[in-house]
Protein backbone atom coordinates (compact mmCIF):
# COMPACT_ATOMS: atom_id res chain seq x y z
CA UNK A 1 0.00 0.00 0.00
CA UNK A 2 1.31 3.41 -0.87
CA UNK A 3 1.78 6.34 1.47
CA UNK A 4 -1.43 8.06 0.40
CA UNK A 5 -3.45 5.02 1.41
CA UNK A 6 -2.59 5.30 5.05
CA UNK A 7 -3.69 8.93 5.09
CA UNK A 8 -7.11 7.77 3.97
CA UNK A 9 -7.31 4.97 6.52
CA UNK A 10 -6.29 7.30 9.32
CA UNK A 11 -8.62 10.05 8.12
CA UNK A 12 -11.62 7.72 8.08
CA UNK A 13 -10.73 6.44 11.54
CA UNK A 14 -10.23 9.96 12.85
CA UNK A 15 -13.65 11.00 11.63
CA UNK A 16 -15.32 8.30 13.69
CA UNK A 17 -13.32 9.11 16.82
CA UNK A 18 -13.97 12.84 16.53
CA UNK A 19 -17.67 12.01 16.57
CA UNK A 20 -17.08 10.19 19.86
CA UNK A 21 -15.63 13.36 21.37
CA UNK A 22 -12.05 12.15 21.64
CA UNK A 23 -10.61 14.92 19.52
CA UNK A 24 -8.12 13.69 16.91
CA UNK A 25 -6.41 15.73 14.25
CA UNK A 26 -4.87 14.67 10.96
CA UNK A 27 -3.98 16.30 7.67
CA UNK A 28 -6.72 16.12 4.99
CA UNK A 29 -6.25 13.37 2.42
CA UNK A 30 -7.69 12.46 -0.93
CA UNK A 31 -10.03 9.47 -1.18
CA UNK A 32 -8.70 6.23 -2.58
CA UNK A 33 -9.83 2.64 -2.23
CA UNK A 34 -8.09 0.78 0.59
CA UNK A 35 -7.72 -3.01 0.36
CA UNK A 36 -8.91 -5.17 3.24
CA UNK A 37 -7.72 -8.68 4.04
CA UNK A 38 -7.97 -8.65 7.83
CA UNK A 39 -10.64 -11.03 9.09
CA UNK A 40 -11.86 -12.13 12.51
CA UNK A 41 -9.71 -11.99 15.64
CA UNK A 42 -6.37 -10.21 15.20
CA UNK A 43 -3.95 -11.35 17.88
CA UNK A 44 -1.70 -8.78 19.56
CA UNK A 45 0.75 -10.04 22.16
CA UNK A 46 1.27 -7.97 25.32
CA UNK A 47 4.23 -8.53 27.66
CA UNK A 48 5.06 -6.54 30.78
CA UNK A 49 5.91 -6.81 34.47
CA UNK A 50 2.48 -7.28 36.03
CA UNK A 51 4.23 -8.58 39.14
CA UNK A 52 7.55 -7.59 40.68
CA UNK A 53 9.10 -4.14 41.04
CA UNK A 54 7.59 -2.87 37.79
CA UNK A 55 3.96 -3.76 38.54
CA UNK A 56 2.95 -0.16 39.34
CA UNK A 57 3.54 0.94 35.75
CA UNK A 58 2.55 -2.33 34.09
CA UNK A 59 -0.91 -2.13 35.67
CA UNK A 60 -1.34 1.39 34.26
CA UNK A 61 0.03 0.40 30.86
CA UNK A 62 -2.36 -2.53 30.52
CA UNK A 63 -5.35 -0.49 31.68
CA UNK A 64 -4.62 2.20 29.08
CA UNK A 65 -4.15 -0.46 26.40
CA UNK A 66 -7.50 -2.01 27.32
CA UNK A 67 -9.23 1.37 26.97
CA UNK A 68 -7.74 1.70 23.48
CA UNK A 69 -8.76 -1.86 22.52
CA UNK A 70 -12.34 -1.06 23.53
CA UNK A 71 -12.32 2.08 21.37
CA UNK A 72 -10.68 0.42 18.38
CA UNK A 73 -13.03 -2.57 18.45
CA UNK A 74 -16.06 -0.34 18.85
CA UNK A 75 -15.02 1.59 15.74
CA UNK A 76 -14.28 -1.60 13.77
CA UNK A 77 -17.65 -3.07 14.74
CA UNK A 78 -19.58 0.07 13.78
CA UNK A 79 -17.88 0.21 10.39
CA UNK A 80 -18.32 -3.49 9.66
CA UNK A 81 -14.59 -4.00 9.25
CA UNK A 82 -14.86 -7.73 9.85
CA UNK A 83 -11.92 -7.87 12.25
CA UNK A 84 -11.13 -6.96 15.82
CA UNK A 85 -8.15 -6.88 18.16
CA UNK A 86 -7.61 -9.23 21.08
CA UNK A 87 -4.71 -8.84 23.52
CA UNK A 88 -2.86 -11.95 24.65
CA UNK A 89 -1.39 -10.82 27.97
CA UNK A 90 1.76 -12.25 29.57
CA UNK A 91 3.58 -11.30 32.80
CA UNK A 92 7.37 -10.95 32.52
CA UNK A 93 7.81 -10.32 36.28
CA UNK A 94 10.52 -7.87 35.15
CA UNK A 95 12.83 -10.85 34.67
CA UNK A 96 14.45 -10.79 31.22
CA UNK A 97 14.66 -14.57 30.87
CA UNK A 98 10.93 -14.86 31.54
CA UNK A 99 10.18 -12.04 29.10
CA UNK A 100 11.99 -13.96 26.37
CA UNK A 101 10.13 -17.17 27.23
CA UNK A 102 6.84 -15.31 27.02
CA UNK A 103 7.75 -13.93 23.60
CA UNK A 104 8.58 -17.42 22.36
CA UNK A 105 5.28 -18.71 23.73
CA UNK A 106 3.32 -15.99 21.93
CA UNK A 107 5.23 -16.67 18.72
CA UNK A 108 4.33 -20.35 18.99
CA UNK A 109 0.67 -19.25 18.96
CA UNK A 110 1.19 -17.49 15.65
CA UNK A 111 1.54 -14.02 17.14
CA UNK A 112 4.06 -11.82 15.34
CA UNK A 113 3.07 -8.39 16.68
CA UNK A 114 3.76 -7.70 20.37
CA UNK A 115 3.43 -4.57 22.48
CA UNK A 116 3.46 -3.44 26.12
CA UNK A 117 7.14 -4.02 27.02
CA UNK A 118 7.53 -1.08 29.37
CA UNK A 119 11.00 -2.00 30.64
CA UNK A 120 14.31 -1.97 28.81
CA UNK A 121 15.64 -5.06 30.56
CA UNK A 122 12.77 -7.12 29.12
CA UNK A 123 13.11 -5.51 25.70
CA UNK A 124 16.85 -6.17 25.56
CA UNK A 125 16.26 -9.87 26.22
CA UNK A 126 13.69 -10.11 23.42
CA UNK A 127 15.39 -8.12 20.66
CA UNK A 128 17.54 -10.79 19.03
CA UNK A 129 14.73 -13.33 18.90
CA UNK A 130 12.33 -10.71 17.52
CA UNK A 131 14.73 -9.59 14.81
CA UNK A 132 15.64 -13.14 13.82
CA UNK A 133 12.01 -14.24 13.58
CA UNK A 134 10.57 -11.00 12.16
CA UNK A 135 8.37 -10.27 15.19
CA UNK A 136 7.33 -6.63 15.42
CA UNK A 137 7.79 -5.12 18.90
CA UNK A 138 6.18 -1.78 19.74
CA UNK A 139 7.66 -0.98 23.13
CA UNK A 140 7.99 1.58 25.89
CA UNK A 141 11.40 0.49 27.23
CA UNK A 142 13.68 3.32 26.18
CA UNK A 143 17.33 2.51 26.95
CA UNK A 144 19.48 4.31 24.38
CA UNK A 145 21.75 1.28 24.00
CA UNK A 146 18.82 -0.48 22.31
CA UNK A 147 18.57 2.14 19.56
CA UNK A 148 19.29 0.20 16.36
CA UNK A 149 18.51 1.20 12.79
CA UNK A 150 16.26 -0.91 10.56
CA UNK A 151 15.28 -3.55 13.13
CA UNK A 152 11.88 -4.84 14.25
CA UNK A 153 11.73 -2.71 17.41
CA UNK A 154 9.86 0.61 17.51
CA UNK A 155 9.48 2.70 20.66
CA UNK A 156 6.75 5.12 21.66
CA UNK A 157 9.07 7.10 23.95
CA UNK A 158 12.31 8.95 23.19
CA UNK A 159 15.39 6.97 24.22
CA UNK A 160 17.03 7.56 27.59
CA UNK A 161 19.64 10.06 26.39
CA UNK A 162 16.87 12.67 26.65
CA UNK A 163 16.60 12.00 30.40
CA UNK A 164 20.35 12.47 30.73
CA UNK A 165 20.09 15.88 29.06
CA UNK A 166 17.34 16.85 31.50
CA UNK A 167 19.36 15.72 34.53
CA UNK A 168 22.49 17.57 33.48
CA UNK A 169 20.44 20.69 32.75
CA UNK A 170 19.23 20.57 36.36
CA UNK A 171 22.78 20.08 37.63
CA UNK A 172 23.88 23.14 35.69
CA UNK A 173 20.88 25.22 36.70
CA UNK A 174 21.54 24.64 40.42
CA UNK A 175 25.30 25.16 40.11
CA UNK A 176 26.20 21.58 40.99
CA UNK A 177 29.89 20.73 40.73
CA UNK A 178 29.82 17.12 42.00
CA UNK A 179 27.20 14.39 41.44
CA UNK A 180 26.86 11.14 43.40
CA UNK A 181 24.97 8.64 41.25
CA UNK A 182 23.00 5.64 42.56
CA UNK A 183 21.13 3.28 40.21
CA UNK A 184 19.44 -0.08 39.89
CA UNK A 185 21.46 -2.55 37.83
CA UNK A 186 19.39 -3.03 34.69
CA UNK A 187 19.49 -2.06 31.02
CA UNK A 188 17.49 1.14 31.46
CA UNK A 189 19.40 2.55 34.43
CA UNK A 190 22.80 1.40 33.12
CA UNK A 191 22.28 3.28 29.88
CA UNK A 192 21.07 6.41 31.64
CA UNK A 193 24.02 6.34 34.03
CA UNK A 194 26.45 6.08 31.12
CA UNK A 195 24.78 8.90 29.18
CA UNK A 196 24.67 11.16 32.24
CA UNK A 197 28.30 10.50 33.07
CA UNK A 198 29.33 11.40 29.52
CA UNK A 199 27.36 14.65 29.59
CA UNK A 200 28.74 15.59 33.01
CA UNK A 201 32.25 15.13 31.63
CA UNK A 202 31.33 17.37 28.69
CA UNK A 203 30.05 20.09 31.02
CA UNK A 204 32.90 19.82 33.53
CA UNK A 205 30.82 18.36 36.37
CA UNK A 206 32.58 15.85 38.62
CA UNK A 207 30.68 12.55 38.47
CA UNK A 208 30.91 9.68 40.95
CA UNK A 209 29.26 6.43 39.73
CA UNK A 210 28.87 5.55 43.38
CA UNK A 211 26.48 2.63 43.71
CA UNK A 212 25.06 0.18 41.18
CA UNK A 213 22.75 -2.00 43.24
CA UNK A 214 20.89 -5.27 42.75
CA UNK A 215 17.21 -4.37 42.20
CA UNK A 216 16.17 -7.77 43.54
CA UNK A 217 17.78 -7.11 46.94
CA UNK A 218 15.50 -7.05 49.98
CA UNK A 219 17.45 -4.43 51.95
CA UNK A 220 20.14 -1.83 51.29
CA UNK A 221 21.96 -1.15 54.56
CA UNK A 222 25.39 -1.55 52.96
CA UNK A 223 24.53 0.75 50.08
CA UNK A 224 23.10 3.34 52.48
CA UNK A 225 26.30 3.37 54.53
CA UNK A 226 28.39 3.78 51.37
CA UNK A 227 26.22 6.64 50.13
CA UNK A 228 26.41 8.46 53.46
CA UNK A 229 30.20 8.17 53.47
CA UNK A 230 30.49 9.49 49.93
CA UNK A 231 28.14 12.37 50.72
CA UNK A 232 30.19 13.44 53.74
CA UNK A 233 33.43 13.33 51.70
CA UNK A 234 31.87 15.34 48.88
CA UNK A 235 30.50 17.99 51.23
CA UNK A 236 33.93 18.38 52.80
CA UNK A 237 35.52 18.88 49.37
CA UNK A 238 32.90 20.91 47.47
CA UNK A 239 30.46 22.32 50.02
CA UNK A 240 26.88 21.10 50.41
CA UNK A 241 25.45 23.66 47.97
CA UNK A 242 27.64 22.31 45.17
CA UNK A 243 26.77 18.62 45.65
CA UNK A 244 23.77 16.63 44.38
CA UNK A 245 22.82 12.97 44.44
CA UNK A 246 20.68 11.10 41.97
CA UNK A 247 18.91 7.77 42.40
CA UNK A 248 17.31 5.73 39.61
CA UNK A 249 14.90 3.32 41.29
CA UNK A 250 11.50 1.68 41.02
CA UNK A 251 9.47 0.18 43.88
CA UNK A 252 12.64 -1.00 45.64
CA UNK A 253 13.40 2.67 46.29
CA UNK A 254 11.12 2.36 49.30
CA UNK A 255 13.54 -0.09 50.94
CA UNK A 256 16.51 2.09 49.92
CA UNK A 257 15.02 5.13 51.68
CA UNK A 258 14.25 3.00 54.74
CA UNK A 259 17.94 2.09 54.90
CA UNK A 260 18.94 5.78 54.61
CA UNK A 261 16.85 7.02 57.54
CA UNK A 262 19.45 6.31 60.28
CA UNK A 263 21.87 8.64 58.46
CA UNK A 264 19.37 11.54 58.47
CA UNK A 265 19.74 12.56 54.82
CA UNK A 266 17.45 15.51 55.53
CA UNK A 267 20.46 17.06 57.29
CA UNK A 268 22.93 16.54 54.45
CA UNK A 269 22.00 19.87 52.89
CA UNK A 270 22.58 18.63 49.33
CA UNK A 271 20.06 18.37 46.51
CA UNK A 272 18.34 15.20 45.34
CA UNK A 273 17.83 15.46 41.57
CA UNK A 274 16.25 12.45 39.91
CA UNK A 275 14.41 11.27 36.83
CA UNK A 276 12.20 8.40 35.78
CA UNK A 277 11.14 5.75 38.28
CA UNK A 278 11.10 7.76 41.51
CA UNK A 279 9.06 10.54 39.95
CA UNK A 280 5.28 10.47 40.58
CA UNK A 281 5.43 7.21 42.55
CA UNK A 282 2.54 6.79 45.01
CA UNK A 283 4.75 5.51 47.81
CA UNK A 284 6.74 8.75 47.85
CA UNK A 285 3.59 10.59 49.00
CA UNK A 286 3.04 8.23 51.94
CA UNK A 287 3.68 10.29 55.12
CA UNK A 288 6.64 8.19 56.30
CA UNK A 289 8.49 8.91 53.04
CA UNK A 290 7.00 12.25 52.02
CA UNK A 291 8.13 13.93 55.24
CA UNK A 292 11.68 12.90 54.44
CA UNK A 293 11.48 13.53 50.71
CA UNK A 294 10.20 17.08 51.09
CA UNK A 295 13.25 17.92 53.23
CA UNK A 296 15.77 16.76 50.62
CA UNK A 297 15.74 19.83 48.33
CA UNK A 298 14.44 17.45 45.69
CA UNK A 299 13.35 17.93 42.10
CA UNK A 300 12.22 14.96 40.01
CA UNK A 301 11.79 14.93 36.25
CA UNK A 302 9.85 12.79 33.84
CA UNK A 303 8.44 12.84 30.33
CA UNK A 304 5.52 15.24 30.30
CA UNK A 305 2.37 14.32 28.40
CA UNK A 306 0.53 17.02 26.52
CA UNK A 307 -2.69 17.21 28.55
CA UNK A 308 -5.52 17.57 26.03
CA UNK A 309 -9.22 16.82 26.30
CA UNK A 310 -8.52 13.40 24.78
CA UNK A 311 -5.76 12.73 27.33
CA UNK A 312 -8.06 13.67 30.18
CA UNK A 313 -10.84 11.41 28.92
CA UNK A 314 -8.46 8.45 28.85
CA UNK A 315 -7.11 9.31 32.29
CA UNK A 316 -10.66 9.33 33.69
CA UNK A 317 -11.44 5.94 32.12
CA UNK A 318 -8.26 4.40 33.52
CA UNK A 319 -8.82 5.89 36.97
CA UNK A 320 -12.23 4.20 37.01
CA UNK A 321 -10.47 0.89 36.25
CA UNK A 322 -7.53 0.97 38.69
CA UNK A 323 -8.35 3.75 41.15
CA UNK A 324 -5.54 6.15 40.21
CA UNK A 325 -4.47 8.37 37.36
CA UNK A 326 -1.91 6.90 34.94
CA UNK A 327 1.33 8.72 34.27
CA UNK A 328 3.10 8.82 30.93
CA UNK A 329 4.44 5.28 31.29
CA UNK A 330 0.85 4.07 31.43
CA UNK A 331 -0.61 6.42 28.83
CA UNK A 332 1.74 5.09 26.16
CA UNK A 333 -0.24 1.83 26.26
CA UNK A 334 -3.14 3.69 24.68
CA UNK A 335 -0.87 5.00 21.92
CA UNK A 336 0.59 1.55 21.29
CA UNK A 337 -2.80 0.03 20.50
CA UNK A 338 -4.03 2.85 18.27
CA UNK A 339 -0.73 2.99 16.39
CA UNK A 340 -0.89 -0.75 15.71
CA UNK A 341 -4.55 -0.56 14.69
CA UNK A 342 -3.80 2.20 12.20
CA UNK A 343 -0.78 0.36 10.81
CA UNK A 344 -2.71 -2.91 10.52
CA UNK A 345 -5.55 -1.19 8.69
CA UNK A 346 -3.08 0.46 6.34
CA UNK A 347 -1.19 -2.78 5.71
CA UNK A 348 -4.45 -4.61 5.04
CA UNK A 349 -3.12 -7.88 6.43
CA UNK A 350 -1.63 -9.48 9.54
CA UNK A 351 2.03 -9.47 8.59
CA UNK A 352 4.83 -8.01 10.72
CA UNK A 353 6.82 -6.75 7.74
CA UNK A 354 3.80 -5.08 6.16
CA UNK A 355 2.79 -3.42 9.43
CA UNK A 356 6.38 -2.38 10.13
CA UNK A 357 6.52 -0.60 6.77
CA UNK A 358 3.53 1.56 7.76
CA UNK A 359 4.73 2.63 11.22
CA UNK A 360 6.87 5.68 10.25
CA UNK A 361 3.93 7.24 8.40
CA UNK A 362 1.53 6.44 11.23
CA UNK A 363 3.82 8.09 13.78
CA UNK A 364 4.18 11.13 11.55
CA UNK A 365 0.42 11.61 11.29
CA UNK A 366 -0.95 10.23 14.55
CA UNK A 367 -1.88 12.77 17.26
CA UNK A 368 -0.30 10.93 20.19
CA UNK A 369 -1.97 11.12 23.58
CA UNK A 370 1.36 12.18 25.13
CA UNK A 371 2.27 14.72 22.44
CA UNK A 372 3.13 14.45 18.77
CA UNK A 373 6.58 13.53 17.50
CA UNK A 374 7.80 11.53 14.49
CA UNK A 375 10.19 8.60 14.61
CA UNK A 376 13.93 9.13 14.44
CA UNK A 377 16.25 6.92 12.39
CA UNK A 378 16.30 4.27 15.13
CA UNK A 379 12.53 3.83 15.21
CA UNK A 380 12.24 5.77 18.49
CA UNK A 381 10.00 8.73 19.12
CA UNK A 382 11.92 12.00 18.72
CA UNK A 383 12.24 15.11 20.95
CA UNK A 384 10.26 15.66 24.12
CA UNK A 385 9.41 18.08 26.94
CA UNK A 386 9.95 17.03 30.55
CA UNK A 387 7.90 17.94 33.58
CA UNK A 388 9.69 18.93 36.80
CA UNK A 389 7.99 17.77 39.99
CA UNK A 390 8.15 18.10 43.76
CA UNK A 391 6.11 16.71 46.65
CA UNK A 392 3.98 19.26 48.53
CA UNK A 393 1.74 19.10 51.58
CA UNK A 394 -1.82 20.01 50.63
CA UNK A 395 -4.12 20.27 53.67
CA UNK A 396 -3.26 17.09 55.57
CA UNK A 397 -1.94 14.97 52.70
CA UNK A 398 1.11 14.95 50.46
CA UNK A 399 0.72 15.38 46.71
CA UNK A 400 2.95 15.46 43.65
CA UNK A 401 2.95 18.85 41.95
CA UNK A 402 4.38 20.02 38.65
CA UNK A 403 6.66 22.98 39.30
CA UNK A 404 8.37 23.47 35.95
CA UNK A 405 9.44 22.07 32.60
CA UNK A 406 12.59 21.24 30.69
CA UNK A 407 12.58 21.79 26.93
CA UNK A 408 14.96 19.46 25.15
CA UNK A 409 14.98 21.44 21.91
CA UNK A 410 16.13 24.65 23.62
CA UNK A 411 17.95 23.00 26.56
CA UNK A 412 16.19 25.30 29.02
CA UNK A 413 14.71 24.88 32.51
CA UNK A 414 11.52 26.88 33.11
CA UNK A 415 9.58 27.26 36.37
CA UNK A 416 5.83 27.69 36.73
CA UNK A 417 4.56 30.74 38.58
CA UNK A 418 2.40 28.46 40.74
CA UNK A 419 2.71 24.69 41.36
CA UNK A 420 0.13 22.47 39.64
CA UNK A 421 -1.02 19.69 41.97
CA UNK A 422 -1.47 16.58 39.86
CA UNK A 423 -2.17 13.74 42.29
Amino acid sequence: MNKVAIYVVVSVLIGIVVGAGIGWYLKPAERVEVPSGLQGEVKIGWIDALSGSGAFWAEELLACAEVAVEEVNDYLNKTGAGWWIKLYVEDSQLKPEIALDKLKSLHAQGIEIVTGIGFSADLKAMMQYANTNHILLLAGGNSYELAVEDDYIFRVLPNSTTSAYCLTALYRYFGIEHVIFVWRGDAYADSLEQATEALCEEYGISFDPAIRYNPEAAEFSGEAATLNSKVQDAIAQYGADKVAWTILCFEEGKAFFDALKPYHPENWGIRLLSTGGLCLMDWVTEPAYAELYTQLSSTASDFRPTVSLRTQKVIEKVKAKIGREPDIYGLIGYDEIWILALALQAAGKYDADAVKAQLPTVFENYASIIGWAPLNKYGDKAAVTFGLYRVMKVDDTYKWARVGTYDLLTDTVNWLSEPEVIS
